[in-house]
């Protein structure tokens, strides 16, 4: 398993990129959105991203979001405390 690149309470900007295959969503109006949210948690599914980490983002529409590593950019980290 590798090292994750963002832990929890980072603040992150999100955009799905394989939208089509990962997230079946009947509005497409929305897929290319680049939500703002705070990583809450973060999961491992080797069978499908290998060991790539899958982040559970809580965005600022109040809405839980899971993305990939590789969907998120970094715009604040947490504190280290």
């Amino acid at each position: 398993m590798a090292a994750s690149k963002f832990k929890k309470g980072d603040l992150v900007k999100a955009c799905y990129a394989f939208y089509d295959y990962f997230y079946p969503l009947d509005e497409e109006d929305d897929l290319f959105y680049p939500w703002s949210g705070i990583v809450i948690d973060l999961y491992f599914d080797e069978d499908y991203f290998g060991d790539d980490a899958i982040y559970d983002v809580l965005c600022t529409d109040g809405a839980q979001r899971l993305f990939a590593e590789w969907e998120l950019w970094l715009l604040q980290a947490a504190d280290k405390s």
